[in-house]
């Protein structure tokens, strides 16, 4: 093997860079990593540069994707904000203007001529690469619950700290927040079933490891208690009844029986769902209480006497602890569903205030006060207190994608990236209204789970910032791959390749 197949096959192959990039960015989500990503992660974007710069001189896949002037011009807006903004914030501007380059000509490009063999069998690994990680960290997260474990690890510069562990009568696990395990949860699920399909040919056939791994996701859902992943996937549930059913419509004719076979089924799950989740939520709350009485039982049986079967000074010391009883932890903390409430909505408020002083092109970064004191960037006057304090607070997470693009890149780059999502929409509906869409196909019915999984990330990032404009994001990775490899498959479908 020549030198220049080994850079072509493994150095330059987008594939290999999907997977390395997707480890780091879920070991950065762990701060009980204490950063050993950091060198790693900067390697990364180097690379992904250099990938930019090879696919530009050679073959220019980046150029033969779906609206990809649309994207073009995105990439220059945003540069233009960089520019107009300079020096502020900088150079952590051009570095956001990298990885923006980064998702939306590497992880969203798919070469329309491989074979879809071939392409299915690099989405298998990305997918289980993310499916064992989140199994592993959900395993542990459980394990810290039952024992009661929490700690806190030193952040940033070390001027603060994070949670782990169960805390504030929530599930962080390993992970940043209980919002973050558990929408990586949530992904872990639906690439569980798109895995099913294209290994064993039926979404809805599981392997032992992957119904392990759905019980895990499940049970740390519930002690996340996390707002955002229950209306992500409500809304999952409601878009998937709402195009199966006009699907049906449009191929049957038949209203009622669409509507009773879609509708109720689906409307039906979501309220079994939802239903059962505070019966499993009062059971789960009796577990830690259980664990300390055995273990204080076995202490008793154990730890307190010699080798000698004599009593021992552990004795005494046993009688002075606290003796534990059955009983249900809190599991609704004080702040339940702040995500939705005031707590997100001031940040949005602050963070429109900053489009309001550069409407066209944005700020570029919004942690303006990156560097403690805010500069000439913006006139502070006109920030209220409560803006100064959320901006301070949020650090440049907006808390909302939508919010974020335009406080950003401007109204210029709002309104190409909703050009651009608006189009790639209607070519989906346009395919699935066609004659070569078939809801009776296996393959149709995947291409339907992905197309409202990708959907249900938008009203996620109502709350949060995930899918753009976000660094080293796991979601954002798999949001623009799977965005890529539905172009690739509706063009696969079409053409009703054998392979």
């Amino acid at each position: 093997m020549n030198f220049k197949k080994v850079l072509s096959d493994y150095v330059f192959n987008p594939n290999y860079y999907r997977y390395i990039n997707l480890i780091i960015f879920i070991i950065y989500f762990i701060p009980s990593g204490l950063n050993i990503e950091n060198i790693p992660m900067k390697i990364s974007f180097v690379w992904g540069l250099l990938l930019l710069a090879y696919d530009l001189l050679t073959e220019r896949k980046m150029f033969k994707q779906p609206y990809w002037i649309v994207l073009f011009l995105l990439s220059v807006s945003y540069l233009l904000s960089v520019v107009t903004n300079y020096p502020h914030q900088f150079p952590d501007t051009i570095i956001n203007w990298g990885y923006l380059l980064i998702s939306v000509f590497i992880f969203y490009v798919f070469d329309p001529k491989k074979k879809s063999r071939n392409i299915n069998k690099h989405i298998q690994i990305l997918n289980d690469i993310l499916i064992y990680m989140t199994m592993v960290l959900g395993t542990v997260a459980i394990v810290m619950f039952i024992f009661n474990i929490s700690y806190r690890v030193p952040a940033g510069l070390g001027t603060f700290t994070l949670r782990q562990g169960f805390i504030g009568s929530r599930l962080f696990g390993l992970y940043t927040s209980p919002n973050i395990g558990s929408m990586f949860g949530y992904v872990s699920v639906i690439l569980m079933l798109v895995n099913n399909h294209l290994k064993r040919g039926d979404w809805k056939n599981f392997q032992n490891l992957y119904i392990f791994n759905g019980v895990i996701q499940y049970l740390f859902f519930i002690l996340s208690k996390s707002r955002g992943t229950q209306i992500t996937i409500f809304g999952f549930g409601i878009m998937l009844i709402i195009i199966a059913t006009v699907l049906r419509i449009s191929k049957d004719k038949k209203l009622w029986s669409s509507v009773k076979t879609w509708g109720l089924g689906t409307g039906v799950a979501l309220l079994v769902f939802f239903s059962v989740n505070n019966t499993v939520e009062e059971g789960l709350s009796y577990i830690p209480s259980i664990v300390d009485v055995v273990q204080y039982e076995v202490a008793d049986q154990f730890g307190g006497r010699d080798e000698n079967n004599e009593n021992s000074d552990l004795e005494s010391d046993k009688e002075d602890r606290e003796i534990p009883s059955f009983s249900r932890i809190e599991l609704r903390p004080e702040e339940e569903g702040s995500e939705l409430s005031s707590g997100r909505v001031t940040i949005w408020m602050a963070g429109l205030q900053l489009l309001k002083q550069k409407p066209l092109f944005g700020v570029a970064d919004t942690d303006i006060y990156r560097g403690i004191e805010t500069t000439t960037q913006i006139d502070e006057s006109e920030l209220s207190d409560i803006d100064i304090a959320e901006l301070k607070r949020a650090s440049g997470n907006m808390h909302n994608t939508y919010v974020a693009v335009l406080a950003k890149s401007g109204i210029i780059g709002f309104l190409l990236l909703t050009t651009f999502v608006l189009l790639i929409l209607k070519d989906n509906i346009i395919y699935l209204l066609s004659d070569n869409f078939n809801i009776k196909s296996p393959d149709s019915q995947i291409y339907v789970i992905i197309l409202v999984f990708l959907l249900s990330l938008f009203v996620n990032d109502a709350v949060e910032n995930h899918l753009i404009m976000n660094n080293r994001d796991v979601i954002s990775l798999i949001f623009w791959t799977y965005l890529g490899y539905l172009n690739f498959i509706r063009g696969s479908l079409k053409e009703k390749k054998v392979e």
